[in-house]
């Protein structure tokens, strides 16, 4: 990271984008439309049906509910996503630096060492 930003100015930045990647289902979300879709929209239940995939001790039903009632609308007031609870459509918008943190945050808990 570089050093300016870690600037004061920059710390209500920080929060948010720590607070939107602090949990394993919105950076999933994150990771399926970065790397897994061409497309911007997706419906929920391809969604469900892709995450299933990847954390598969859930049921389609709970990861569902826990995305549909927490993670999407969490992701939707941050601009990263809409979610529309009509048709179930997922728009992603992202972040120009998503992958880019992504990739830190799976470098930072790697299996590599780290040396000084």
């Amino acid at each position: 990271m570089a050093s300016q930003s870690c600037y004061p100015d920059k710390a209500p930045q920080v929060s948010r984008l720590l607070d939107v990647l602090g949990h394993n289902l919105r950076r999933e979300i994150i990771h399926f439309f970065e790397n897994y879709t061409e497309s911007q929209t997706v419906f929920v239940d391809e969604l469900v049906s892709h995450l299933l995939g990847r954390i598969p001790e859930t049921s389609a039903d709970k990861l569902q509910m826990k995305l549909v009632h927490t993670h999407l609308p969490k992701l939707a007031r941050t601009g990263w996503i809409d979610h529309d609870r009509r048709t179930d459509e997922v728009r992603y918008y992202g972040h120009d630096h998503a992958e880019t943190w992504l990739g830190d945050l799976r470098a930072v808990f790697s299996d590599r060492t780290h040396t000084t």
